[in-house]
């Protein structure tokens, strides 16, 4: 490509952008938290599910689009003009291409960070880092395969961007209506522990976290389409959510020299409580 893209490669780009694709390995769980908490961090016009839960998802994908990477999800369980689905706080990404595509085609609130999946005989253990903090851990044990089956659902992306000034939202926000269809091929149950952890730039210990499910294990393709794009009917109203999920606090990062004159710039480190949590009935080994 040069930094004029030929009609042809406007044509491969929309082609791959267009029918997106994924071969996905993955643990999930689910969890229940607070009815207080899903309405204190949903947008206008989104509503709670009947029931406060929320998915937890750590794994990896070899896609159609832009290569392969690694990703952590953590989201709710919502409704939007009267359908379900998932809106997303957490997506931690392994490489810079995936992070980029994802947050300007769809507004996918993708950051970069180190996320694996360990085997070793029926234990697996999968973590997503950044900035040196295991955020999630996951650890369990998983029972024999499954028949295969497939699953859908929906997800809520909602495309924003900041002013061009520093101030307030650019332009009415978009939520872009994403099908997902999973081939599961492979999947089977385990039992084990979830960790989460959280800080100023990834609040995972905000979320209150109540109790999670038995652990799954899956791996097949998995289908992504827009279905349909929605105004969400605010501007500046969406710019806590917008400055909340997308982007750090920038009060963590360093203020150079010229300005502080050598004086303290950065807010100073916080501890947060730590959440670990087990699968229902799961009792860990003696050591």
């Amino acid at each position: 490509m040069s930094y004029v893209a030929t009609p042809e490669e406007i044509a491969v780009f929309e082609e791959f952008s267009s029918e997106p694709k994924f071969s996905q390995e993955a643990i999930v769980c689910d969890f229940t938290t607070t009815k207080e908490f899903v309405k204190s961090v949903l947008p206008p016009r989104f509503q709670p599910a009947a029931e406060p839960t929320g998915h937890i998802y750590v794994g990896t994908m070899e896609s159609r689009l832009c290569g392969a990477f690694d990703c952590a999800l953590i989201s709710l369980d919502v409704i939007f003009e009267g359908k379900p689905g998932v809106y997303m706080l957490e997506m931690l990404i392994s490489d810079d291409f995936p992070v980029t595509w994802g947050r300007e085609v769809w507004g996918e609130t993708k950051k970069t960070a180190s996320v694996k999946m360990l085997r070793s005989g029926n234990y697996r253990y999968a973590y997503a880092e950044r900035n040196g903090m295991k955020l999630i851990e996951i650890e369990g044990e998983f029972g024999d395969d499954l028949p295969p089956n497939k699953s859908e659902s929906r997800s809520f992306e909602i495309k924003a961007y900041p002013g061009s000034r520093g101030k307030g939202v650019q332009w009415e926000p978009v939520v872009n209506v994403l099908d997902i269809v999973e081939h599961n091929d492979r999947h089977s149950v385990g039992q084990g522990i979830v960790t989460l952890r959280g800080n100023r730039n990834n609040p995972i210990h905000s979320i209150p976290v109540q109790s999670i499910t038995e652990l799954h294990y899956t791996s097949g393709l998995s289908e992504y389409t827009v279905v349909a794009e929605h105004p969400l009917g605010v501007t500046s109203e969406y710019l806590p959510y917008l400055i909340g999920r997308h982007y750090d606090d920038m009060r963590t990062f360093k203020v150079g020299n010229q300005w502080t004159r050598l004086g303290a710039s950065a807010q100073p480190e916080e501890t947060f409580p730590i959440q670990r949590l087990t699968t229902p009935g799961f009792k860990p080994a003696k050591a």
